[in-house]
């Protein structure tokens, strides 16, 4: 039995989409902290598991029972919670004996200094996870390509693209890709206490980003390379939690410094499928974003 937990958060939905064309979902099962939000799921005969909460080791040791294999999906909460929050569901599958993890981290986990807030988070997890005893899988994410469509309804309106990113660039992944990559761990063996690289194929600055925007959209969307004070109030304008702008702010200025440009290709070696340019789900959605706006 293999469980996904998140399974009814973004990339999580993708990796039910994806895992059930290599496996029968009578194999696999989500948990969630509310079962009624996957209710969708559960109609299409995907096994729900309800009341899973990282907040509760216990809660995640059930959802974890009779599992040999669990992906933990890295949870959305301020830093110390959001660290504490995995180890839980670590020390749950541990006691659910559960046989291996499979857990999402960041490009830059091992970078010591670096000021996304939430590597320090990943760069732990890691280390508790190496010292569970549990075989596990790592796969370290770039930034997911759909954050760009969330940009350009920002800059679409403004008629600028405005991030502190300077010339720095980032090798965008969709999720589908990335899930497409989780499927592949999940479902075959041969990948214990094995770390892989999930980016895209060409690694773009956010200049490249605004021309791809001003290309789809027939008009000149120029970037403006701006302060990270300005990032901070415009995210904070449009109603983020601060833990969230902080973590924003911070992978901007990681990408400044480069932290996220690296390529890897082992999305294509996992899947035997290139993945998708950073840029084509931009192209695609753009000039119905230009539409609404």
């Amino acid at each position: 039995m293999i469980v996904i937990t998140g399974g009814n958060g973004q990339l999580g939905r993708e990796v039910v989409t994806a895992l059930r064309k290599r496996i029968d979902p009578a194999k696999f099962a989500i948990s969630a902290r509310d079962a009624s939000k996957a209710a969708d799921l559960a109609a299409e005969g995907i096994t729900v598991r309800g009341n899973s909460d990282y907040s509760n080791s216990d809660s995640m040791a059930r959802a974890f029972d009779g599992a040999r294999t669990v992906l933990i999906i890295s949870g959305n909460a301020p830093v110390e919670l959001r660290r504490q929050q995995q180890r839980n569901a670590i020390d749950g599958a541990k006691r659910a004996g559960v046989q291996r993890i499979v857990y999402t981290s960041v490009l830059d986990a091992t970078t010591p200094n670096s000021p996304f807030p939430f590597t320090n988070v990943h760069r732990d997890t890691e280390a508790y996870l190496a010292d569970s005893g549990i075989s596990h899988t790592i796969t370290r994410h770039t930034a997911y390509a759909e954050l760009n469509l969330l940009f350009a309804k920002g800059a679409l309106a403004t008629g600028r693209l405005s991030m502190p990113t300077g010339d720095g660039r980032v090798a965008f992944a969709t999720r589908s890709d990335l899930a497409n990559a989780l499927s592949v761990l999940l479902a075959t063996d041969g990948h214990l206490d094995r770390i892989y690289k999930l980016t895209g194929p060409v690694a773009y600055s956010y200049a490249d980003v605004a021309t791809a925007l001003s290309e789809s959209v027939g008009r000149t969307i120029p970037y403006e390379d701006c302060s990270p004070e300005a990032y901070s109030a415009g995210l904070s304008a449009a109603g983020l939690p601060p833990f969230l702008v902080e973590g924003m702010v911070g992978m901007a200025d990681a990408i400044r410094l480069g932290l996220y440009a690296e390529v890897s290709q082992d999305i294509e070696r996992l899947t035997g499928q290139p993945a998708d340019d950073g840029l084509t789900i931009l192209r695609r959605v753009a000039p119905t974003l230009s539409k609404s706006i």
